[in-house]
C-alpha cells in the first residue's frame, strides 16, 4: 500500500461513519473527530472546593507533560503537580493528576484526570489552555460514555444505566 491509498484510508476513516449492529438495529456515528483527544468538566459547573477535568484520547500523554513539564506520573496513581498555561508556561494551579494509559481506562483510550480548585477561573483557564492547543476539543455531553461503549469497555445496557444515574433527582430513580 503506498502512501496516497494510506492517506485516503485515514481520510475514509475520519470523514465517513462508523455502522455498528446491535440485534438488527443500524447505528450510524460519525466520525469527524473520532481521533481527536477530547476534555470536559466531570464535576458541575458551579463554583466548588474540588473540579475533575477529564481527557481522554490519543493526545492525552503530551497534554498532560505540556501541563506539568514534568515526565508523565505513575498510572493510577494520584501525584500532586503543578498545572501551567501551555501557551506561556504561568501557574493555574496546582493539583492532583491521575493518568490512565489505555486501554485500561474508562473510555480503552489513554485518560486522565485533573482534580484542581473548583474556582470558575481555573476550570476556565485549564479548558482554554488544553483546546489551545488544538490537540483537544470540549466532550459533548455524554461522550466518555459513549467512547467506553464504542470501545467495548461497557455494553448499551450500562451506557443508559450510567446516564440514567446521572439524571437521577431523587432515590428512587436512583435504585431503578
Amino acid at each position: 500500500m503506498n502512501f496516497q491509498e494510506t492517506s485516503a484510508m485515514l481520510w475514509r476513516r475520519c470523514f465517513l461513519k462508523k455502522k455498528i449492529n446491535l440485534n438488527n438495529i443500524l447505528i450510524i456515528i460519525p466520525l469527524y473527530n473520532a481521533f481527536m483527544t477530547i476534555c470536559a468538566l466531570s464535576t458541575g459547573v458551579a463554583a466548588s472546593g474540588v473540579a475533575i477535568i477529564r481527557i481522554s484520547g490519543p493526545e492525552t500523554s503530551f497534554l498532560i507533560k505540556a501541563l506539568t513539564n514534568k515526565a508523565l506520573p505513575k498510572p493510577r496513581e494520584a501525584t500532586l503537580l503543578e498545572l501551567n498555561n501551555i501557551n506561556n508556561n504561568r501557574p493555574i494551579d496546582q493539583g492532583i493528576v491521575l493518568w490512565f494509559p489505555g486501554p485500561k481506562s474508562y473510555t480503552g483510550e489513554d485518560m486522565a484526570e485533573l482534580h484542581v480548585h473548583g474556582s470558575k477561573a481555573v476550570v476556565k483557564e485549564l479548558q482554554e489552555t488544553l483546546i489551545s492547543t488544538k490537540k483537544c476539543r470540549l466532550a459533548e455531553p455524554g461522550e466518555f460514555t459513549k467512547l467506553a461503549f464504542l470501545n467495548g469497555k461497557i455494553n448499551l445496557l450500562q451506557a443508559e444505566a450510567i446516564g440514567d444515574l446521572i439524571a437521577a433527582e431523587t432515590e428512587i430513580q436512583m435504585e431503578q
